[in-house]
Formats: C-alpha cells, sequence, structure tokens
C-alpha cells in the first residue's frame, strides 16, 4: 500500500481497510494489463489479464483487437496478419 493520505477524501474500502483507487484494483485484478490504470467500465479478459477495450493491441502493429480474434506468442497478443508474418 502507498501509504498516501487521502487528500480528496475519497477512498475505496477492502477487508475493512481504506485504499487508494490504484491499490484497490490492484489488489482485485482490475488493472488494465496495457495501461496499467483501473478499469471501471468494459473490459476485455485475455492472456490471464484484464484490458480496456481500446488497449487490447496487437503487440506488433499496435492496432485494436476489437473482434477478440487473436494469436499469442510468449504472452503477447498478435493480430493474424501479424502473427503470420513474423511467427509462421
Amino acid at each position: 500500500d502507498c501509504l498516501k493520505p487521502f487528500t480528496d477524501g475519497c477512498f475505496m474500502e477492502l477487508d475493512g481497510r481504506p485504499l487508494c483507487s490504484l491499490h484497490f484494483h490492484s489488489r482485485q485484478g482490475t488493472l488494465c494489463g496495457g495501461c496499467g490504470e483501473p478499469i471501471t467500465g468494459r473490459c476485455i479478459s485475455a492472456l490471464d489479464r484484464k484490458f480496456h477495450p481500446e488497449h487490447f493491441v496487437c503487440a506488433f502493429c499496435l492496432r485494436q483487437l476489437s473482434q477478440g480474434v487473436f494469436k499469442e506468442q510468449k504472452g503477447k497478443p498478435y493480430c493474424s496478419t501479424c502473427f503470420n508474418k513474423l511467427f509462421v
């Protein structure tokens, strides 16, 4: 935990303890695997992580993988085109 004061008066509670938003989401497993920021709305679950939809992108061309179709290599997502160019 960061032990920073809640200067704006906002905090989240987990197991009876107050936490800043970042540490709350970290413990809940709801930090984006792309940007590292908390996810509070829609998300994509893939590769044992969660992502904001706009941050689930091909590791090579950085295009959004909006259709949920991707190939995985060493824990990274790739669009089919880049995967075939790089690994096939």
